[in-house]
């Protein structure tokens, strides 16, 4: 696997400052959840030391990493109770209450050591657009919450009752429920009742998908003329994003699009999906920060032999910030198959150089699955060899929205097309 590097900022900051300063960042605290709860005794309220640390802002969003296997606990009117396990090598987000020796983990009411915690350098946020379905499980006195590499992030001592986010699939038969801030996955066996078998949100859903296609971005003040139409101009960009966040848009990981597709998981009516072709540096210039503005979810297809030998502290920094990383191939963006499609070689080249080449890819950007043809040729001899390489989702150049009737393989885009106007734009969306 290609070694993932950073270029570091350097903190001085002693750990007691770090964590008190992480703690700040969440205003309301604990005592309220924009999340389903998971059931449990209702908390009363209580009077709890709050300590701060007035020079934050260098920690703003970072992620502390869990040193060792440390109790969870649960905040009731007898003070903390035991109701789990936090695993090694965990990351957590925190809330601004502390307890004792002990600090609240954001967005819900429970409390982890803060002698188990120790400063990171990641800052990655988690992002969930999936819908509660009107399904709830009830888990056995101890069960695992998982990440998505079947990983057993914590271990919970306790029956307890979740809303389920994502259907067991063929691949992986577990739940998916929303707990302290992101999806976690229930083991099949850890799991006593399914109640309500009906799995269908109350809010309005998507049936059909637009994903855009975006190749590169550019300063109409730094470059008078637009090279072609494959060029979409930062403030035509940023017109485009903060409309359709105005009419409540929601772009989603690839992840989310997976789920959509395998009929796992249901999204919001207004969903979309960003595509960035071939990972030019405009990317990062002038698309990246438009991006960050509105905290827009996006994926960047990267050609792994176009790119350094080790991820680039640029491609770092904005998958930090969700733009998500996925494959272009490696060194299949090239000519060699005249005759068809636009020549690509993949449409020709040999099973097993195709099949290594896909894995390749998906290495460079460290565990991908997604792919997106070069070129947009694809035919039967590319299908094989990308699905044989790890591929779960393809995407090519056709022009259409995406649904789950379709061949996840073979999906189609919109075609973001520069100085076009933002009535053109929106019509392709909603049409």
């Amino acid at each position: 696997m290609w070694i993932l590097t950073k270029k570091h900022k350097s903190y001085k900051t002693k750990f007691l400052e770090t964590l008190l300063g992480i703690c700040l960042l969440t205003i309301s605290g604990c005592a309220t959840t924009s999340e389903p709860p998971v059931t449990a005794t209702p908390l009363p309220t209580m009077e709890v030391v709050e300590e701060t640390y007035e020079d934050y802002s260098s920690l703003y969003e970072k992620k502390m990493l869990v040193s060792q296997d440390t109790p969870l606990y649960l905040l009731n009117e007898e003070g903390l109770k035991e109701v789990g396990v936090v695993h090694q090598n965990a990351f957590v987000d925190l809330g601004s209450e502390s307890y004792k020796n002990t600090v609240c983990l954001r967005n819900n009411s429970y409390y982890i050591e803060a002698d188990s915690l120790q400063e990171s350098d990641r800052w990655f946020q988690h992002h969930n657009h999936l819908l509660g379905l009107q399904q709830h499980i009830i888990t056995n006195s101890s069960y695992r919450l998982e990440n998505l590499k079947e990983e057993v992030v914590m271990t919970m001592k306790q029956e307890d009752t979740y809303e389920v986010y994502v259907l067991p699939g063929e691949e992986d038969p577990r739940y998916g429920v929303y707990f302290l801030n992101d999806i976690y996955y229930i083991p099949e066996e850890d799991i006593k009742t399914i109640e309500n078998t009906m799995a269908v949100p109350k809010e309005a859903y998507a049936e059909s998908i637009p994903v855009l296609m975006y190749h590169f971005f550019y300063d109409e003040n730094e470059t008078k003329d637009r090279p072609n139409t494959n060029y979409v101009e930062q403030k035509e960009f940023d017109e485009q994003l903060s409309t359709l966040n105005d009419e409540g848009y929601q772009s989603l990981t690839m992840r989310e699009i997976l789920y959509f597709m395998e009929r796992r998981a249901y999204v919001p009516e207004k969903s979309f999906a960003i595509t960035i072709d071939d990972g030019d540096p405009s990317v990062y210039t002038y698309g990246f920060p438009i991006l960050k503005k509105y905290g827009m979810n996006a994926t960047l297809f990267l050609i792994g032999a176009w790119e350094d030998t080790t991820l680039s502290w640029p491609n770092w920094e904005m998958r930090e910030e969700g733009i998500e990383l996925q494959s272009h191939s490696f060194d299949m963006h090239q000519g060699g198959c005249s005759g068809m499609g636009h020549g690509g070689r993949l449409l020709c080249v040999d099973y097993a150089t195709g099949v290594e080449d896909t894995k390749m890819g998906f290495d460079y950007v460290d565990g991908g699955f997604v792919y997106c043809y070069p070129f947009g040729d694809v035919n039967e001899h590319a299908i094989e060899i990308i699905k044989d390489g790890g591929a779960k989702l393809a995407f090519t150049t056709e022009f259409g929205k995406i649904n789950p009737d379709m061949d996840p393989l073979n999906l189609p885009r919109i075609r973001v097309i520069g100085g076009k106007g933002l009535e053109f734009f929106m019509k392709n969306i909603k049409e």
